[in-house]
């Protein structure tokens, strides 16, 4: 019997002799992978991501869902259509054992349906050889739906016969992202000059102020950067989300979401909303993402501090590294209502001064969330498109149903503790909800897209349905003293754009429709306002009685003094509230309105020519308009290439009226349009800061080809 199996063993090890002759390869002969290139440029390219670090570094292929990518593996000797390729590929856990997956990846996996290499995410679609060459080219592909999520190339096998195998080591990345292109993915734009704004743009606007004066400010998204992507996905890791579940933007929008603030899991930042920022960085400081993301991922532990509009930037560059499409919203005269009844209540004394420690309720000068665009299968696809999301705090239909929609009820406290009602304005939450435009840097107004016409049916229809929840509880009428017929009108006049630095003059204009002389009652305050609705201090108030004749109108003046409000304004999203009561017999009016208190304009210079791996200069220039010395002054700038890290200029102390300059030299190390944000910074303001676009001339030297890449690099793995 054991002669029987020698003379079997032996027939076979003939058979394998002659299907290597026949392959023209001898005995003994071993395939040696030698080179292997990866096609950088022509990969990108087909999936829009040549921007990542990973593909401009020639790190790693970054490919969007439902795309193809390249691989040319070159031997040590000529490779034969007998020869086979496989591949192990496994998915990057970053840490968490819940996400140890690999799979056994062959050629054309339909033919193994019972084999893992038919689950594998990530599929070979063909391997290219070319006759009498050593060189093979390998395609793969990735699913329409697949799991979005980093996965590594980590072992090749090489047959050269059915019983021969070689196998080597290897560790390349693929990162695999959400397809907003592809009509099939979840994510699919129709417009490509939304793509572009909404996937592809490493910068943008956020807008801030009030509806009276709205202002913008440059952020640096940074999603092509590392760690921007890495970080995403140790997020997704983090939340403990379904391996399943990371091809869901549902899914995965509100894993991030939770995550983007420190409430959850020590996510990515710390809110801060005390003034107290000692231990952190002050939320005004921040121009952009990247170097919160970079500190939180190298650390692992929240970043100090933030504030809405800081939240909201985290937010976009996470979803667009993901490729979801994203854009940061503002809601101005945004309402936070405490007690959950759509009603914001607001306290006057009986001399028509505002009682701060009733007010819990609040308005806030402006409020900044996300918008995501996806399908909503779970809502039946009747609710495709943009999503709203508060990455800042934990959010439900109710917190922004409240802040778009809830009614003002103006109260005076009597002497006996009752209360009566002044005025209730439906109208005033809600305004000039606002993005970047597509492919411009103007204000878009996407207000109709959030709430239907104040006092249109749709948006009566749309309280009720609010009212029957049992989620609101609305105990009060949410009537509208706008559209009572009344003889007493107020009008609050004053600058549209305030300078922080600069007196301020405000106007209360009383007019009497009546025919006959009437003497009005009033009250108006001025107070200080964090942009939250908190009050910092009252800069004025003015009360009394005026005689106004019929048909006409009377001003009441309002002086504030820069001294009275600059020692609070410099590290805050600021504003003056102006409240003014009016009353003639038992008709009242109450108006309020917020001027925001903007930061003044840097100057700025370019010196030299702007050129891709060329220095060039920025020289800035800025005069401190407050009537105080400010100390630790720098010049900071951030923009592409700079890998999260600002370049920072040093100019001490600036006192009031001088001005500070400074020279920062840059190399930008990509072409095209780039967007560089320039602060300045110091201990008692901050925020100051403008956007400088520039394009970047390409380098000629540099090398744009994968071919070229082969020659120069002859990466060996």
């Amino acid at each position: 019997m054991s002669n029987t199996k020698g003379a079997s063993q032996q027939q076979q090890q003939q058979q394998q002799q002659q299907q290597i002759t026949k392959s023209g390869f001898n005995n003994g002969d071993k395939l040696r992978l030698k080179r292997f290139v990866p096609r950088y440029v022509k990969s990108g390219k087909r999936s829009n991501t040549v921007e990542y670090d990973q593909v401009a570094n020639r790190r790693g292929m970054v490919v969007r869902r439902g795309e193809y990518f390249y691989l040319d593996l070159e031997f040590d000797e000529v490779f034969d259509d007998y020869d086979l390729l496989s591949f192990r590929v496994s998915v990057d856990d970053y840490g968490f054992e819940a996400y140890q997956k690999s799979w056994h990846l062959k050629e054309e996996p339909t033919r193994f349906s019972d084999h893992e290499s038919y689950h594998c995410p990530i599929q070979m679609r063909s391997v290219i050889v070319y006759p009498g060459s050593n060189k093979v080219t390998v395609v793969f592909y990735t699913a329409k739906n697949c799991i979005t999520a980093k996965y590594w190339i980590t072992q090749m096998y090489a047959t050269r016969s059915l019983e021969i195998t070689f196998n080597y080591d290897m560790k390349f990345p693929i990162s695999v992202v959400y397809n907003p292109f592809c009509p099939d993915d979840a994510v699919y734009l129709e417009s490509g000059a939304e793509c572009r704004e909404y996937v592809l743009e490493s910068t943008g606007r956020v807008y801030f102020g009030s509806s009276r004066s709205i202002g913008s400010k440059s952020w640096n998204f940074g999603q092509f950067d590392d760690p921007v992507l890495d970080c995403a996905y140790y997020l997704l890791a983090k939340s403990g989300l379904p391996f399943d579940s990371w091809g869901d933007p549902v899914s995965v929008a509100r894993s991030l979401s939770a995550l983007v603030n420190s409430n959850d899991d020590n996510g990515v930042l710390v809110g801060n909303w005390s003034g107290d920022y000692a231990g952190g960085v002050a939320p005004t400081e921040w121009r952009g993402s990247l170097a919160i993301i970079a500190k939180y991922y190298e650390s692992k532990t929240p970043v100090k501090f933030g504030q809405c509009w800081v939240f909201s930037g985290l937010m976009t560059s996470l979803a667009r590294a993901l490729g979801i499409p994203a854009r940061s919203v503002t809601n101005f005269d945004s309402a936070h209502d405490t007690n959950c009844n759509l009603i914001v209540d607001s306290f006057f004394n009986d001399t028509f001064a505002p009682i701060a420690e009733l007010n819990s309720d609040s308005i806030w000068n402006f409020h900044v969330w996300n918008d995501l665009w996806m399908k909503r299968p779970d809502l039946g696809g009747d609710f495709d498109g943009w999503q709203a999301s508060r990455p800042s705090n934990k959010a439900n239909w109710t917190s922004i149903l409240t802040r778009l929609n809830a009614c003002i009820k103006h109260w005076q406290k009597n002497a006996d503790g009752t209360n009566k009602e002044l005025y209730s304005d439906p109208t005033k939450v809600g305004r000039s909800i606002s993005t970047k435009a597509v492919g411009s840097e103007d204000r878009l107004d996407i207000t109709d897209q959030y709430k239907f016409p104040e006092g249109s049916r749709e948006e009566d229809a749309a309280f009720r349905a609010a009212k029957n929840s049992k989620k609101v509880q609305i105990k009060v009428e949410r009537n509208d003293d706008n559209k009572r017929r009344r003889n007493l009108q107020l009008n609050i006049a004053t600058e549209e754009y305030l300078v922080i630095g600069g007196d301020i003059k405000v106007t209360l204009e009383l007019t009497n429709g009546a025919r006959t002389d009437k003497k009005i009652l009033f009250g108006i305050a001025a107070n200080l306002k964090q942009y939250n609705g908190k009050v910092i201090r009252q800069l004025a108030f003015e009360k009394g009685e005026v005689t106004v004749k019929g048909s006409s109108t009377s001003p009441v003046e309002l002086a504030i003094q820069s001294a009275d409000y600059t020692n609070s304004a410099g590290c805050e999203e600021v504003g003056i509230e102006i409240v003014a009561v009016g009353i003639d017999g038992n008709d009242k009016v109450v108006k309020q309105t917020i001027v925001h208190l903007f930061n003044p304009e840097l100057d700025i210079e370019i010196v030299g020519e702007v050129c891709q791996n060329k220095a060039f200069h920025f020289k800035c220039t800025f005069v401190n308009p407050v009537p105080f010395t400010l100390s630790d002054a720098r010049f900071s700038i951030e923009g592409p290439g700079l890998r999260g890290k600002s370049m920072d200029k040093s100019v001490g102390q600036v006192k009031p009226g001088d001005k500070a300059s400074c020279s920062i030299t840059l190399t930008p190390v990509r072409c095209g349009e780039r967007n560089f944000i320039v602060s300045f910074i110091s201990k008692e303001l901050k925020g100051v800061q403008k956007a400088y676009p520039i394009y970047v001339e390409p380098d000629p030297t540099a090398v744009l080809e994968d071919e070229i890449i082969e020659v120069r690099q002859q990466v060996v793995y």
